[in-house]
């Protein structure tokens, strides 16, 4: 069996490349002929190309491009990749080989997708967004900071100034899905998809055609088995992730200030400012890596996640519980998924910045409670672990599943 992995970038800056960069050692190891193409570098040290083989494109993504017209256009169609990719597929025979695409809108477009479709290769297509189904990619009206119910590329999306910039940034997002529907045939030549969570397959199911496959994998979670978190012996709250607003960052930060609570947030973003402005006590601790995020999590009384997005399969969540701290999240994201609410963390009500609170302050008033939480959290959590192992298993046998159909 031979997989050509396909992400935007080579290196980790979120969780797609995450997954898909974490995941190329394994299925080597494996057993697997791995090729890993992406089209923004450096490369990831941690492959092993001894392993791997590895192939760049050496393009620009959106926001590195230094032309702004030059990344008007190859964002929507990057006919650059399309020649290189080309190239690359007459050294490997659709027979035996699956195109596993993690992301391609930042830097190499659905071009890709078409050549392999023309190719008469097969194409598995992770789900860690919705912008296979959604022109900016979260189904979500970033002006009004909550969820899109308007059907995707209708006349009432096309007119909804719901950008997170501006409309005429909203026409082009539709230029580009309109193309990457109909020239690169995402939705309709790309028949397998991997779901992370059945909160998100719910929302993307509704929007693709019926005769398409589902796999369901989560995302492997890069922990090891330790004693769980004295979150008792603990007082600090912790946000993780980017610092915007359709992230929650400063819903926290508000609530933290009104329950009297330590707010300690890990990650950056253009909302700081604003977060200091609501919360002057909130600690900032920065993009950390592996090891920092662990520390940050062991150092909680509990992990707050109130994304305002939909969210595809929140890492932290299960990060938290294999380090047995409980989390508070969201009702209205895919967080929900990983959380038996009174269990295992807490739900409060999505942008209910008072009935967080009142979630903050049960936890920091009761750590025996946030101690039960994480336990049950940490003991559930490793009776099936998302492990690399487990997750590789899975994606080797979708693959023998689709090269067979």
């Amino acid at each position: 069996m031979r997989v050509i992995v396909i992400n935007d970038h080579g290196y980790i800056n979120g969780g797609a490349a995450q997954v898909a960069i974490t995941s190329l050692n394994a299925l080597a190891e494996a057993g697997v002929d791995v090729t890993f193409i992406y089209g923004v570098g450096p490369v990831d040290p941690t492959i092993n190309l001894d392993l791997v083989n590895v192939i760049t494109f050496d393009l620009y993504d959106l926001r590195g491009n230094p032309s702004r017209i030059n990344a008007a256009f190859s964002g929507i169609w990057n006919s650059c990749a399309a020649v290189r990719f080309k190239q690359v597929l007459t050294g490997f025979d659709p027979e035996n080989t699956i195109i596993h695409i993690h992301s391609f809108v930042s830097s190499l477009s659905a071009s890709v997708i078409r050549v392999a479709i023309d190719q008469g290769f097969k194409i598995v297509y992770t789900c860690h967004d919705y912008f296979s189904v959604c022109p900016n990619g979260g189904l979500y009206n970033f002006k009004k900071s909550k969820h899109c119910k308007l059907k995707p590329m209708s006349f009432s999306c096309i007119i909804c100034n719901c950008d997170s910039r501006c409309y005429v940034y909203k026409i082009w997002r539709i230029a580009r899905q309109a193309v990457q529907t109909k020239f690169g045939h995402l939705q309709n030549g790309v028949k397998s998809f991997i779901t992370v969570s059945n909160y998100s397959e719910s929302l993307i199911r509704a929007l693709l055609p019926l005769t398409t496959r589902y796999f369901r994998i989560g995302n492997p979670i890069d922990a090891d088995k330790v004693c769980p978190t004295d979150v008792g012996g603990c007082d600090a709250f912790t946000f993780i992730g980017r610092l915007s607003l359709e992230k929650g960052a400063v819903l926290f930060a508000l609530a933290a200030r009104l329950a009297g609570v330590k707010s300690v947030f890990v990650g950056c973003g253009d909302q700081e400012k604003n977060i200091r402005l609501v919360n002057d006590t909130a600690e900032f601790l920065g993009w950390q890596d592996r090891v920092g995020v662990n520390n940050a999590i062991q150092t909680s009384r509990a992990i707050v996640f109130p994304s305002l997005l939909h969210e595809g399969q929140p890492l932290v969540v299960m990060e938290a519980a294999a380090l047995g701290v409980p989390v508070i999240a969201s009702d209205e994201c895919a967080a929900k998924d990983a959380i038996i609410d009174g269990e295992t963390g807490m739900l409060f009500r999505a942008r209910d910045t008072h009935d967080l609170v009142e979630k903050l302050k049960l936890l920091n008033n009761d750590p025996a409670l946030a101690k039960k939480l994480g336990l049950r959290a940490y003991e559930l959590y490793w009776q099936t672990p998302n492990t690399l192992h487990s997750h590789v298993r899975e994606v080797m046998n979708c693959y023998s599943k689709v090269l067979k159909d």
